[in-house]
């Protein structure tokens, strides 16, 4: 049996395709999404937009932890919610535009990547087994300034079943190609058929003269996490939302 629930709000709606059952019971939690093993914010993600030329220094995009509600700074701020059909917890992920230009101004590349990562946390109803990470073959987007999300990459998935998929600050790492595995993503290779895919949010305007997200331009990535916990399998879905400000 699968099971698809909202940890946030406790309200429980079984996967269409298995009839019979229900959710778990009252204050019965499967699992949640966190963004580390316990320390830091529940029900939510890190991630963020990476230039993949630059690899040290501040201009690297947003590629920082948007989820500890600090405001008023270059890693803005998250807030959060739940929605229905299908029942999911909610992230808005605030980028700054200015942040975004600067990285392109340090390197010029016609995209930045976005890349996503958490912990699945046990919850009160014993231990979680067969993990396993999926992402949304789609985003759902409001962008204006020519800007668009480019044909997705499908990469190898060899993240897909871990437990820790944390996303860490992007200033320690370096990388030879450009391109810093992270979070959900281990590996830039591609793998047509693996069902798991990667985003870059690409610039509009012509060659030397790119546009940018507007202010209060959305794009949100779906992340869904199956696990199993007592015989049963349960489904957790979040929406990762970047709002430009």
């Amino acid at each position: 049996m699968i099971v698809l629930y909202n940890a946030v709000a406790g309200a429980c709606a079984e996967d269409k395709a298995n009839s019979g059952g229900g959710g778990p019971p009252p204050g019965q939690i499967p699992f949640t999404i966190g963004v580390d093993a316990s320390s830091g914010a529940n029900n939510a993600m890190t991630g963020g937009l990476h230039n993949p030329s630059v690899l040290f220094g501040s201009n690297q995009g947003e590629y920082i932890d948007f989820a500890d509600g600090t405001s008023g700074t270059s890693a803005g701020q998250s807030t959060y919610g739940t929605a229905s059909s299908p029942t999911r917890t909610t992230q808005t992920a605030h980028v700054r535009t200015s942040e975004v230009s600067a990285s392109y101004s340090t390197a010029p590349m016609f995209q930045a990547l976005l890349f996503v990562g958490g912990y699945v946390r046990q919850g009160n109803m014993g231990a979680v087994s067969n993990i396993h990470w999926q992402i949304a073959s789609s985003m759902t987007t409001s962008l204006s300034n020519g800007t668009f999300i480019g044909p997705p990459n499908e990469v190898l998935d060899m993240n897909e079943h871990n437990q820790n998929n944390v996303l860490a600050a992007g200033p320690s790492f370096s990388s030879s190609t450009g391109f810093i595995p992270q979070g959900i993503y281990g590996s830039p290779s591609k793998s047509i058929g693996s069902n798991f895919y990667l985003f870059g949010l690409r610039w509009g305007g012509g060659r030397g003269t790119p546009t940018f997200p507007a202010v209060n331009d959305t794009m949100t990535l779906q992340i869904t996490v199956d696990a199993d916990v007592g015989g049963v399998t349960y489904t957790k879905i979040h929406d990762f939302i970047i709002k430009f400000i």
